[in-house]
């Protein structure tokens, strides 16, 4: 089979992953948004901010070398599985310390047994991590798939079933450790190769520079975002938190099919022709505009109509929720191109450049919140695009230095999409504007026939080589399915 056509099923198997695991999870985010209140989802979004940044050195520790590492072997896997183990204990064991101390900081007493309480999910997360790692290097995506759509369905269902009996926040506790515990208990039954625990540890000695490199820039990215949930939590209070991630998680929805599917492929697929510099610019090339075509009008649409898509979705009660949603959805131009320069750059081995810039944006942040304190939303949005601005800028100058691939190169990309989308958002707020009294369902409905029209139209005009290019492809691999399966 060829690298392209195993590119291609995986990134089929890995947006069906992302798109049951999303789709559940959304549906599950309207019902509970219509049972319970803003200041549980505040309360979930403190504690959750916290129990991320831990599972990056538990589930990712050495995931990311595991996958990029040409020869690992069975002695890798093991001895990065018992470390993992341990590590997964002592986190949890830190956490039990600290999660009340934060609740006295946050001024919510719920923190401190949440989190105590969700941390418990990393003692599963950990030991499957190394499952999860050893499958995306093999493109196993489609036990991936499974895993996820069980895990995430049963939890889902029986979070549900908690709040409609009045559990209120911990409905949402309830969901994430059965999600975690079911899809990890998945994994290892429909998986032949198992872990075991070893004393031979020195296989890691192959890894472990880079496990360090990207475990480092892998935490300072989470740790950025999160702090910024976290001290939103202080400074802004739960309910204001809740609003904030609402906005954040309907944003998160399509990233999590579109963007995220392409970067779980983008690291191995990349690995694989790391040796090969043209073809892997090539092929970087390619992805970049194909990718940002596909994306930008997506989440450009989702933002100018947040107000309509909230009211209707979640209920009046969330309509705080849609200024947020507009400026993080327009910070797709920013986001999109950093998705593939990240990949680009690890698949390299450069990811001392990808941390340098992830400990830059993490400084910034700090100083931001130190000096504004977030004191109300626009200011916290303010500090999160500033953020995201600096992010691409540093990643840019890497690219160039590392790939001699020029801001110049990526602006020429980039440049078409983004005006073709700048002006669908122009398209759609001036159809809005002659036609002010629309019901909300009518009004997603016209505004975005309008955007996919004059996005359509303009893309035939300024992205025409990058639709073709994707027609090209999937032809391309539609005439070689049938002979690859004879």
């Amino acid at each position: 089979m060829s690298l392209a056509r195993t590119a291609i099923g995986s990134i089929w198997w890995s947006m069906v992953e992302n798109g049951s695991l999303t789709a559940v999870s959304f549906v599950a985010l309207i019902i509970f948004a219509k049972l319970l209140d803003p200041s549980d989802f505040g309360t979930y979004a403190v504690v959750v901010s916290v129990i991320e940044v831990a599972g990056i050195f538990t589930n990712m520790l050495f995931h990311d070398a595991l996958v990029r590492e040409p020869k690992a072997s069975d002695a890798h896997f093991n001895a990065a599985f018992t470390v993992s183990l341990v590590v997964s204990v002592a986190v949890f064991g830190i956490l039990l310390i600290i999660f009340p101390l934060l609740a006295a900081l946050v001024g919510d007493p719920r923190i401190g047994d949440v989190g105590r309480v969700l941390g418990f999910g990393l003692l599963f997360e950990a030991p499957t991590s190394i499952l999860n790692a050893r499958l995306r290097k093999e493109f196993g995506f489609r036990l991936l798939a499974i895993r996820t759509l069980i895990g995430r369905t049963a939890g889902a269902a029986i979070g549900i079933l908690a709040a409609l009996h009045g559990y209120g926040v911990w409905s949402l506790v309830i969901q994430s450790l059965l999600m975690t515990i079911l899809g990890s208990a998945t994994l290892v039954m429909l998986t032949v190769w198992r872990p075991r625990l070893t004393r031979e540890l020195r296989p890691l000695a192959d890894v472990l520079n880079y496990s360090v490199g990207a475990v480092t820039s892998l935490a300072t990215s989470f740790a950025t975002k999160r702090a910024f949930i976290f001290f939103a939590g202080v400074f802004l209070g739960v309910e204001k938190v809740g609003f904030l991630n609402l906005a954040f998680r309907l944003v998160d929805t399509v990233w999590a099919i579109s963007a995220t599917a392409i970067s779980q492929v983008m690291l191995p697929l990349m690995a694989r022709l790391q040796h090969d510099r043209e073809r892997l610019l090539r092929s970087y090339r390619i992805a970049l505009a194909m990718g940002c075509t596909l994306i930008y009008p997506i989440f450009v649409g989702i933002g100018c109509e947040a107000s309509e898509l909230i009211s209707v979705i979640f209920g009046a009660k969330w309509l705080p929720a849609a200024e947020p949603a507009l400026w993080l959805s327009l910070l797709v131009f920013v986001q999109a191109p950093r998705l593939f320069m990240t990949s680009l750059l690890s698949a390299l081995g450069k990811i001392e450049s990808v941390r340098s810039v992830n400990l830059a944006v993490l400084a910034y942040m700090a100083i931001a919140i130190a000096l504004t304190r977030l004191s109300d939303t626009n200011y916290a949005l303010a500090v999160w695009s500033g953020s995201e601005c600096l992010a691409l800028i540093l990643l840019t100058l890497s690219t160039y230095r590392k790939c001699a691939f020029s801001p110049y190169d990526h602006l020429r990309i980039l440049s078409a999409p983004a005006i073709a989308s700048a002006l669908m958002a122009v398209a759609i707020s001036l159809t809005r504007q002659l036609l002010p009294h629309m019901e909300p369902g009518l009004a997603i409905a016209v505004l975005s026939v309008v955007g996919f029209v004059i996005y359509a139209g303009l893309s035939l005009v300024l992205a025409r080589n990058s639709l073709v290019l994707a027609v090209e492809l999937w032809r391309s691999h539609r005439q070689q399915s049938p002979t690859e399966n004879s």
